[in-house]
C-alpha cells in the first residue's frame, strides 16, 4: 500500500545518505492518492506483479519516474523549491531529467534512460515509452506527445508541435514539425 508514510520510508531507508537532504516530511502534505495512482500505473509497465518499493530502484527509468511523481505534486502545490530539489535528486541518481513542470500521463516507461531528457512544459499523454538520450525540449515552444507514443533512442523532438497517438519515432532523428497520429517517422 503506498502511503505518505510508506513514501517517507523508501525515501529514508534508500537516500538518506545521498548529497541532498531532503524534507521527507513535505511528503505528508501532497495528495499520496495521485501519486500513488501514477506510480503504479508506471510499475505495471516494468513488472506484472503487485506493487513493492523495494523494486523501484532497480530500473532508472522508474526511479526517475517516481521523483518525477512527487516533484510535480510539489510543484502543483506552490512548493517550486522543494520540487527542484526532488527533481534535481531524480536526475543526480539516474541520468534522465523529468523537469517538474512538464506534464506526464500514466504508465510512462523509459527504457535505459541515460541521457534522457523531458525539458519544461513539455506535455506527455498516456502509455507512453521513451528510450535512451531522447530529448523533448524548447524552440519556440514545448513539444506534446499524444498517447501510446514510442520514441527511439536518440531521438530529438523539439518546438510547439505535436506528435499524434500511436506514433513512432525512428532512432537518431530530429523532429520540429507536427505529425499526425499513427504516423512512423524516421528521416
Amino acid at each position: 500500500m503506498i502511503t505518505s508514510q510508506t513514501i517517507q520510508k523508501y525515501l529514508s531507508e534508500n537516500f538518506s545518505n545521498t548529497l541532498f537532504k531532503l524534507d521527507i516530511k513535505i511528503i505528508e502534505t501532497l495528495n499520496t492518492e495521485k501519486i500513488k495512482q501514477l506510480l503504479i500505473s508506471d510499475y505495471k509497465r516494468y513488472y506484472t506483479t503487485e506493487f513493492d518499493f523495494s523494486k523501484i530502484k532497480y530500473f532508472k527509468g522508474l526511479l526517475a519516474t517516481f521523483f518525477y511523481r512527487i516533484s510535480r505534486e510539489l510543484y502543483l502545490n506552490h512548493k517550486e523549491n522543494e520540487a527542484l530539489e526532488y527533481s534535481s535528486l531524480g536526475a543526480f541518481l539516474t541520468s534522465i531529467e523529468l523537469y517538474y513542470s512538464s506534464e506526464i500521463g500514466e504508465a510512462f516507461k523509459i527504457n535505459h534512460g541515460t541521457g534522457t531528457v523531458v525539458g519544461a512544459r513539455s506535455k506527455i499523454g498516456n502509455h507512453v515509452l521513451l528510450h535512451q538520450n531522447v530529448t523533448l525540449g524548447e524552440k519556440n515552444g514545448r513539444p506534446t506527445l499524444k498517447d501510446n507514443v514510442i520514441v527511439y533512442p536518440g531521438a530529438v523532438i523539439v518546438g510547439e508541435i505535436t506528435v499524434g497517438e500511436n506514433s513512432i519515432i525512428g532512432a537518431n532523428t530530429f523532429l520540429d514539425k507536427s505529425l499526425p497520429p499513427h504516423s512512423i517517422f524516421t528521416k
